[in-house]
């Protein structure tokens, strides 16, 4: 079913939410919270905004992760090009070196295959390794891992931590991406993909 066919089903409510989220998700790279959306459409009660995602996720236009704030997708993929031409490759103090007539970089395909998705970061907490506050840490979602793998994880069912993983005696000990801070050891993580990439906007 088209996009089109499942938005002739909507209230016109339901419609304004749509576009709204789909808004967020395109020019903003990932949806409203719950209580974006309500303060957006002067919905004071959190169970009325859920009512409205639910009747869209029914709908088939949107799907919802339960384990992941923000976490509301497009079911029709965004539209966006994620490709860019390619103008060639530079070092200080040397020429541009041009890259190949028509040669384009399509983004998706340098973090490899695979269903993507990303968390922004919210302070300097990883700054040692490169990551700054309002970057995009790019992940492969999956829920196994090897040891040494980048992660994104949720300890306890619900802290949510960027980490280095390794499994020992004691069960599973998330090591530190920047330094300052203790390793954590438990045996309650849920992994939820795997850091592929960091994308930064000046």
């Amino acid at each position: 079913m088209s996009e089109a066919t499942k938005l002739s089903t909507l209230t016109p409510r339901q419609r304004d939410i749509y576009e709204f989220l789909k808004d967020k998700i395109l020019n903003r790279g990932y949806g409203p919270t719950v209580r974006e959306i309500g303060n957006e459409f002067g919905i004071r009660s959190p169970n009325g905004v859920m009512c409205h995602l639910k009747a869209l996720e029914k709908k088939g236009l949107i799907s919802r992760e339960s384990h992941m704030s923000r976490a509301i997708q497009l079911s029709d993929k965004p539209q966006r090009a994620t490709s860019v031409a390619m103008l060639g490759a530079i070092a200080a103090g040397s020429p541009l070196k041009a890259a190949r007539e028509g040669e384009q970089v399509d983004f998706m395909d340098v973090f490899g295959s695979g269903d993507h998705a990303c968390v922004k970061v919210e302070n300097d907490s990883f700054s040692s390794e490169g990551i700054s506050a309002g970057d995009f840490v790019i992940i492969r979602k999956q829920d196994s891992c090897r040891d040494g793998d980048n992660v994104l994880a949720l300890v306890n069912g619900q802290d949510a931590v960027l980490r280095r993983y390794y499994t020992d005696a004691k069960g599973v000990r998330l090591e530190t991406l920047s330094s300052g801070r203790k390793a954590i050891t438990t045996s309650h993580v849920t992994v939820l993909g795997i850091i592929v990439g960091v994308v930064r906007k000046f």
